[in-house]
């Protein structure tokens, strides 16, 4: 079982600091899971109580429908690992190593 999944699971959350939509709302929007497959699973925290469940073939076409056309939404990608996904002004992608912790 180990060798078809050697690293296992990531999970993130989708932080984003303005709402260009009015629909996500603003702070942390997406609980999410990134499979080693590649496939993504994704809870959207809103509209409470329950959200809703999104499935996606990847990171990158998630990224490409959800973040990467609002740039000026400041969202920030958080991995558990300490990885994180910023993008600029322009949807360009940065992704850092920052160490364990949380977006506050």
């Amino acid at each position: 079982m180990f060798e078809r999944a050697p690293q296992g699971m990531r999970t993130f959350t989708v932080h984003r600091e303005f709402d260009a939509s009015g629909v996500s709302g603003t702070g942390i929007v997406v609980e999410g899971v990134l499979f080693s497959t590649g496939v993504v699973v994704v809870h959207w925290l809103t509209p409470a109580p329950r959200g809703s469940i999104g499935v996606w073939d990847s990171l990158d076409q998630f990224l490409e429908i959800h973040v990467q056309p609002h740039p000026e939404n400041r969202t920030i990608v958080q991995f558990d690992d300490g990885e994180r996904i910023t993008l600029d002004d322009r949807g360009g992608r940065e992704v850092t190593l920052t160490g364990r912790g949380s977006i506050s």
